[in-house]
């Protein structure tokens, strides 16, 4: 059994919420899954983010609905890379969408996590993020495609210091930024207990993984959100704050 909750805010400083989501389970999602999941971050332009994050979910909700029947053959691996060829598709339709004069510069991040079973397959750009809350302590299982991770990564700042660096918003990789991005996949085992959070920026940068960790520990399963999303606000609410749980 899956619990599945989800929420997003537009912050306390931005005026408009760039960020999209989508949750399918509970008989909404395709055959062969027990949840589909997404976070997508939009960037760039006046609207313009909000076009790319929305176009993001929209194209994975209809790629899924014209080919999720046939999906549920896939065994294995391939799943992931059934994942992957939807996101590169997606992709496309992004950066052609960006020519326009009024969405040039458009991007959007996007996590995409699918359930089956006790397996996770996610594909994943940008700098959106996905934890996993085992025994009491939180992993994030994916990657941040930003300038400042690699900067940790090459060992020159510290992650302390990549969480107040000028450059923390600069991400590397992006949906409809570049036509040739290169796209994560990821495949997990589930074991029971496990919380699976999505996440867009607007939380992490706002509130610390141990902070995250301690609002999930003590809140109720339904209500893990939006006390979450509480947080970042309290903390400041710079960004839109959209988040996901899928509790197992």
């Amino acid at each position: 059994m899956i619990n599945i909750y989800s929420a997003t805010n537009v912050g306390l400083v931005r005026d408009h919420n760039e960020d999209d989501l989508l949750a399918l389970y509970a008989g909404s999602q395709p055959a062969g899954t027990d949840a589909i999941l997404v976070v997508a971050d939009g960037m760039g332009g006046h609207l313009a983010g909000e076009v790319a994050s929305q176009m993001t979910v929209d194209g994975i909700r209809e790629h899924l609905r014209t080919k999720g029947q046939d999906s549920a053959t896939i065994e294995g691996s391939e799943y992931g890379i059934f994942l992957y060829t939807i996101l590169k598709e997606v992709k496309e339709s992004v950066c052609l969408a960006g020519r326009d004069p009024d969405k040039l510069g458009m991007g959007t991040t996007c996590t995409l996590a699918a359930i089956r079973g006790d397996t996770l397959f996610m594909v994943h750009v940008g700098d959106s993020r996905a934890y996993m809350i085992r025994d009491s302590e939180i992993h994030q299982i994916t990657t941040d495609h930003s300038w400042v991770q690699e900067r940790v990564d090459e060992g020159s700042i510290t992650q302390e210091e990549a969480r107040f660096h000028p450059n923390r918003n600069m991400i590397t990789r992006a949906i409809g930024l570049q036509r040739n991005v290169e796209i994560d996949v990821l495949r997990l085992n589930i074991t029971p207990g496990d919380l699976l959070l999505l996440c867009s920026d607007g939380l992490n940068s706002m509130i610390t993984d141990e902070e995250i960790l301690a609002v999930i520990l003590e809140a109720q399963p339904d209500s893990i959100c939006n006390d979450l999303i509480d947080a970042a606000n309290k903390a400041g609410g710079h960004d839109n704050i959209t988040v996901i749980t899928a509790q197992f």
